[in-house]
């Protein structure tokens, strides 16, 4: 009601009583709901909201930050242009090795072998939530105050098969390349463009430069600079261009 005395009440089809949903204090008071779901997890039953909040109420961030270019890597999974190193990662558990090999002992279908698989189903949530947790919060640190931010359109999808293709999946790359992609201040450059080999001073293209390498040093200017820190700056150079 109007005094938001049933305001986390809410009646759900098939269900007779009214059932007390947690949380609705994250909704603006005044907000309009457009539709509403639940959804099963491992963890429980939830109630899925979507809500439109009147403009005025929407928070507005003026672009004050200079503008920033972004390398994806696998051993530090974000460097920025300025420096800053962000590791994304969520490492897997040994609880979850420990569940995993205990189902593998249990007989299929038994009542222990159920238990045992969905602590398994809720363990892969955690980690889930965690790894959104950590592209939720590097996504707004790097986006906020900022009218321009530049990144590589990196096949994180090949990563998964390569060498270190577990440690990316451990990672939160591919939530978070998403959520940039779809800002419009975000400024996509082509996967191809060699942004680890080119040098940001002269352009000289260094193409003997290997995995090993972490400091990036021209032959033509003798430009030198952290590699990952070089390749963001080199398509920060490149993301001007293309404005």
């Amino acid at each position: 009601n109007k005094n938001g005395k049933y305001r986390n009440t809410v009646h759900i089809a098939g269900i007779k009583r009214p059932v007390r949903v947690f949380g609705m204090e994250q909704i603006p008071y005044g907000a309009e709901y457009a539709n509403a779901k639940l959804v099963k997890r491992p963890s429980g039953i939830y109630l899925m909201l979507t809500c439109y909040v009147p403009v005025n109420e929407k928070k507005t961030e003026t672009g004050h930050k200079p503008d920033i270019g972004l390398d994806f890597g696998i051993k530090t999974t974000i460097t920025t242009s300025e420096g800053e190193k962000y590791d994304i990662t969520v490492r897997e558990q040994g609880r979850l090795k420990g569940l995993q090999k205990k189902l593998a002992r249990q007989k299929k279908g038994s009542g222990g072998w159920y238990a045992t698989r969905h602590l398994i189903r809720r363990e892969y949530e955690r980690l889930a939530n965690k790894r959104r947790d950590k592209a939720n919060k590097v996504y707004h640190d790097i986006t906020k105050g900022r009218s321009r931010i530049v990144m590589q359109d990196e096949n994180i999808k090949g990563w998964h098969k390569g060498l270190f293709g577990k440690q990316v999946q451990n990672s939160a790359l591919g939530t978070l390349k998403s959520k940039l992609k779809s800002n419009p201040n975000v400024i996509v450059i082509d996967r191809f463009f060699p942004s680890t080999k080119m040098c940001p001073e002269c352009g000289t293209i260094k193409e003997d430069i290997t995995l090993s390498d972490r400091t990036f040093i021209c032959g033509s200017c003798g430009y030198t600079e952290d590699r990952d820190r070089k390749a963001a700056k080199t398509m920060l150079l490149a993301g001007r261009h293309e404005m």
